[in-house]
């Protein structure tokens, strides 16, 4: 389910903390119904590039734009409209602990869902997100009372509470057993199909970006800049950059290497 056409484009981003420089120079446009996967080696701004991108963080320059919509220039209830078109799924899944997952998944209903949606309408949707990752006998026990692959999946039903165009996932696979992490990959892969929705993954597990990326883009901490543009699998046969294949292939950068 992969159209050409694009549903967010990143332009001349520049990201920094106070005079400190992340990234800059990014430019990328992920299509429809894709999977784009933000990759590159630890501290090299992948996580901070999807916060600008989903409104928590600002740029020092640039656009993202969602259509023909600069969030950045936008109006604050322009924002708004934009970030209710999110789904989000933070590194630890960020249940509340306090919350049932049934009840953590009707939030987003309760606080940005139609209006005059009833609780028992919240109820039966949130049950059959819960069922649409396989979490339906689950729905009444709390985080605490489940595992972490579990907890995944609970804070991927609830970014698709309201029906998201776009959705972000942030080291979904992170401290999961291979099994679990697989699971999760082909239920990405799944919802991505039923939904249509843009999905945009950070993630350095190699296995997750060979599986579902589609697109991506390799961010580099030491020049600042992305070095590559590609699905992971095909950085992996044509791209020349000496880090981005020892990245791919598990071997030690070519730094490392010299005498």
């Amino acid at each position: 389910m992969n159209s050409q056409a694009a549903a967010v484009e990143v332009k001349g981003l520049r990201m920094a903390y106070d005079k400190k420089l992340i990234q800059e120079d990014v430019d990328f446009s992920v299509a429809k119904g894709s999977v784009f996967i933000i990759m590159g080696g630890s501290g090299c701004g992948k996580s901070t590039l999807l916060k600008h991108m989903i409104g928590l963080l600002a740029p020092a320059a640039g656009q993202v734009l969602y259509g023909d919509t600069d969030y950045w220039a936008a109006e604050i209830a322009e924002q708004d409209a934009i970030r209710r078109r999110f789904g989000v799924l933070f590194q630890g899944a960020a249940l509340f602990s306090t919350m049932t997952l049934a009840e953590n998944v009707m939030l987003p209903m309760r606080l940005n869902g139609p209006r005059g949606q009833r609780r028992g309408e919240q109820r039966e949707r949130a049950e059959h997100l819960l069922e649409l990752v396989g979490l339906a006998p689950a729905a009444d026990l709390l985080p605490n009372e489940i595992s972490g692959g579990m907890k995944k999946r609970a804070g991927l039903a609830r970014a698709l509470a309201l029906q998201p165009e776009y959705l972000f996932l942030d080291e979904p696979s992170a401290g999961l057993d291979p099994i679990s992490s697989r699971r999760l990959d082909e239920l990405i892969l799944d919802l991505r199909e039923r939904t249509g929705a843009a999905v945009l993954v950070v993630s350095h597990e190699l296995p997750s970006l060979f599986a579902i990326g589609d697109d991506g883009i390799f961010l580099d901490a030491v020049s600042k800049r992305p070095i590559a543009r590609g699905a992971p699998k095909q950085l992996l046969e044509s791209c020349d950059h000496p880090f981005v294949q020892a990245f791919l292939r598990r071997e030690a950068p070519p730094e490392a290497t010299s005498e």
